[in-house]
């Protein structure tokens, strides 16, 4: 009985024993999950229950100057993946076969957020998610817990004006973008990358809205919990443009299959009305990811269709730049006028033999003679008289070597020659005043942008009293004044007056018969072993004393009175058009 006793009590002495460790388990259960794990099981409950919900807002339309719009939004969306959701049960390979991607990149993806303070973030997996992966992948959900529709506007482009190098692009923001103080930025969000959407990403881009979902624990979005709790998204501000678009179609059809750029401003206020740098290439590339190939192509392609021609084409101005010599000339002055000095079609320089593009001479001619049939023998023969300071003076003052501070970003200043620079140039052998011969007709190291030609005809036009170009309609325009005499100014007018309209004047092609008077310059830049670039540059002054100053360069186009001048009548007789 003893016995008996003793082993019962044994018993219940291991039973409680036994009791005891697993009430010890459960505790120290209890206060892993509610003490040290609470937040984390927090997290995943209301993860299970509620997730936040990213509202991208829409940028601003971009209107032409007549409220068309030629920049809209239209929605797209894109796949993000919850690291910390995706668990045993997601079908990589079924993932895989929809979207087209590497499965071992997505779990790499996945593995390396983790293992990091990011893992209930969504990452984005892949942008632009055509409609029929959307829909297989919502046929298949139960299969991919984790998964994730992002919903965002995307630029659309309704008026089939290219306008790509103005308008520019937008791509998703980088880690440097993020990182800088104070960024408005997140990861996945777009951002204005060139053109006018990123000279005015403040304005046009919106500010993003949060919705908080009701979820189940596949990851099927049950809708909105509450609609009074949310952070509403707010769209961009709209912008509207200077440019015309009737104008702008018909400018960029003009330079279709050419290489080159065209510009027409108002001189009075310095709108820019038509703007094409050709090639262009299609803005939707840029909706979704562009391939490495496309990349690649656009690299490699030798007319370089991603370079803005318009404010970063490095171009010679060839005979455009004999009335920056004319002005140099005048203000000096260094000759008479009126003086006549013949031109036999040859001038020899030393040991070298410069040639008039008329090889048969134009005989005796004065200023105004030269600068109309473009004669370089006149200007040759005055080398001795010119000075490379005045020269470069007279150039920044019309202003030739900086920006015009054009609102778009990364203009280029283009290049002028000073003294200094030839010394740079030249430090082993040397230049002597021969170089000059090449910059008195806009050649050698004389650089410019057809952005600064087309500046440098409305300074003309309006005597030195215009704007600088803008393409944003209403905004402020910085005021230039160049101060010459007006017998300097009449001067070049009636010059350039007499290049279209008197006999033998090279610009005779552009001639316009009723609606207005066109004056203007032809040039042929020499390009060997290739054709040479053709030029036209001047302005129109309409009936009703409107004025549209012009610039147009075609590479490889020949002669500036047989390519550029045709092309600029028509872009006159259409503003012409558009104007009655």
């Amino acid at each position: 009985m003893n016995n008996f006793n003793y082993n019962k009590k044994s018993t219940v002495l291991i039973m409680n024993f036994f009791i005891g460790i697993i009430f010890f388990i459960l505790l120290a259960k209890y206060f892993q999950i509610q003490i040290f794990n609470h937040q984390k099981y927090v997290n995943k409950s209301r993860r299970n229950s509620i997730r936040q919900v990213i509202q991208k807002a829409p940028r601003g339309i971009i209107y032409d100057r007549n409220g068309v719009a030629i920049v809209d939004n239209r929605p797209i969306f894109d796949l993000q993946l919850i690291p910390e959701d995706i668990n045993e049960s997601f079908d990589y390979k079924l993932f895989s076969s929809i979207t087209k991607i590497d499965s071992k990149l997505v779990k790499d993806k996945v593995l390396n957020k983790k293992n990091s303070i990011n893992k209930f973030k969504p990452i984005t997996i892949k942008r632009h998610l055509s409609y029929i992966q959307m829909s297989r992948l919502n046929e298949n959900l139960l299969s991919f817990p984790g998964i994730l529709f992002s919903e965002l506007p995307a630029r659309v482009y309704p008026n089939n004006c290219q306008l790509s190098h103005t308008l520019g692009y937008l791509r998703e923001v980088s880690e440097q973008q993020i990182s800088i103080e104070n960024s408005m930025y997140k990861y996945g969000d777009i951002i204005g990358t060139a053109g006018i959407e990123k000279q005015y990403e403040d304005i046009l881009r919106g500010i993003n809205g949060v919705e908080f979902h009701m979820v189940d624990k596949f990851g099927r979005d049950h809708g909105i919990i509450d609609d009074e709790i949310k952070y509403n998204k707010k769209s961009g501000s709209s912008l509207q443009l200077t440019v015309d678009s009737e104008l702008q179609l018909f400018s960029e059809e003009l330079m279709r299959y050419k290489n080159g750029a065209l510009i027409a401003m108002n001189p009075l206020n310095g709108e820019v009305i038509s703007i094409v740098s050709s090639p262009q290439f299609d803005l939707n590339s840029f909706i979704g990811p562009i391939p490495f190939s496309t990349w690649d192509k656009w690299n490699k392609d030798k007319s370089k269709p991603l370079n803005n021609r318009v404010i970063n084409g490095y171009y010679s101005p060839g005979s455009i730049f004999k009335l920056v010599t004319a002005a140099m000339i005048l203000e000096n002055p260094l000759i008479d006028e009126k003086k006549k000095i013949n031109c036999s079609g040859m001038y020899k320089y030393y040991d070298v033999d410069m040639n008039c593009w008329n090889l048969d001479g134009h005989g005796d001619v004065n200023l105004n003679e030269a600068i109309k049939y473009s004669c370089n023998i006149y200007f040759y023969k005055l080398i001795q008289e010119f000075n490379l300071d005045d020269l470069f003076a007279m150039s920044e003052k019309m202003g030739f070597n900086k920006k015009t501070n054009i609102d778009l970003p990364n203009e280029s200043n283009g290049i002028i020659p000073d003294k200094k620079y030839m010394d740079q140039k030249y430090t082993s052998r040397g230049w002597a005043f021969g170089n000059l011969l090449n910059f008195v007709i806009g050649q050698g190291e004389v650089i410019t942008t057809p952005i600064q030609v087309a500046q440098f005809m409305s300074i003309i036009a309006t005597k030195g009293q215009t704007k600088e170009p803008k393409l944003l309609l209403n905004s402020k325009s910085k005021n230039i004044k160049v101060k010459l005499s007006d017998t300097t100014w009449q001067f070049l007018q009636q010059s350039l007056e007499d290049v279209v309209n008197q006999k033998g004047g090279t610009g005779l092609n552009t001639k316009i018969n009723e609606g207005g008077i066109v004056s203007g310059k032809t040039g042929t830049v020499e390009n060997p072993p290739n054709e040479p670039h053709s030029w036209f540059a001047g302005y129109l002054r309409t009936n009703r004393n409107d004025l549209l100053s012009l610039a147009i360069i075609v590479e490889n186009g020949g002669k500036g009175s047989a390519t550029a001048t045709p092309m600029a009548r028509k872009v006159f007789e259409k503003y012409i058009s558009i104007k009655q």
